[in-house]
């Protein structure tokens, strides 16, 4: 009977590790590109191109496809890929190629551009042919690795008196000064009162911050008695800057034109929803 217990659990526990592999080699089944379709239409043609771009250092993987969506008509959709949702939100932004929902006429073809994750997509199609923005989403969202939204970390920002359409992403240079990590920035507005507040996309390195923050014009505070782990600076004529690596590594700013104690209240309501934000 022994025998028997000892082999049964031998058959369980090999019976658990086949099912665990089987889980394992199922989520690892690779992605077959080639095969996305728009609608119930297969591409006619695609390409997928991983090398590296000079003029986009974030862009990993390109994809190109072509549907014959009926008799003369062909739409085709490019994927770019980034390393992550913050680059691609830099380059839909920034880069000034894009117009968010807007379509843009290029010669005979129009283009339609959508950013989700770390993906943009771009649709082309001859200008007096309709297509419906609805589908256009809906292949979007069955791409794969869809999340929509904005990246979760701009959540963290505080949400009282910002600026609509006035968020952005800094990934080379942060308030003039070159810098190694990402940064969301988002502006404020109540009445005349004016400031900003950026929070790094990510944990910081000690030394990057301080390469960043050797760059600023520090300044001695008037009317607060300065922190040691704070960094006090000049935003610009008459503007006040206070910046901060906290706890965890996160980089915390907020700028404006301020007084000294009004500044400061505003940068510690800020960085503690920086500092506790999930993301």
């Amino acid at each position: 009977m022994l025998f028997s217990y000892k082999s049964l659990g031998l058959v369980l526990a090999a019976s658990i590790a086949a099912l665990v592999t089987g889980c394992q080699e199922k989520d690892e089944i690779p992605v077959d590109y080639s095969a996305i379709a728009y609608k119930f239409f297969k591409p006619v043609s695609f390409a997928q191109d991983s090398s590296k771009n000079s003029e986009i250092s974030s862009l990993e993987c390109r994809f190109d496809y072509r549907y014959a969506v009926m008799l003369g008509d062909t739409l085709d959709v490019t994927v770019l890929e980034f390393e992550s949702d913050v680059y691609a939100l830099d380059y839909y932004m920034n880069s000034g190629h894009f117009q968010g929902s807007v379509p843009i006429l290029r010669g005979n073809f129009l283009e339609q551009s959508f950013r989700a994750d770390k993906h943009i997509f771009i649709f082309r199609h001859d200008s007096y042919r309709r297509y419906e923005r609805a589908d256009l989403e809906n292949y979007v969202r069955k791409f794969p690795g869809y999340h929509g939204g904005f990246p979760q970390a701009f959540l963290s920002l505080p949400f009282e008196f910002r600026e609509q359409g006035r968020s952005s992403i800094q990934t080379k240079f942060f308030l003039g000064v070159k810098s190694s990590f990402p940064v969301l920035e988002q502006s404020y507005r109540d009445g005349n009162l004016r400031w900003n507040v950026a929070r790094s996309w990510d944990q910081v390195e000690s030394d990057a911050f301080s390469a960043w923050a050797s760059g600023l014009k520090h300044v001695e505070p008037v009317g607060i008695f300065p922190a040691n782990d704070c960094i006090y600076f000049e935003a610009g004529e008459g503007s006040n800057g206070i910046a901060s690596r906290l706890s965890g590594g996160r980089v915390a700013v907020v700028w404006g034109y301020m007084s000294w104690p009004d500044l400061e209240r505003t940068f510690f309501t800020a960085s503690d929803r920086i500092y506790e934000a999930r993301y």
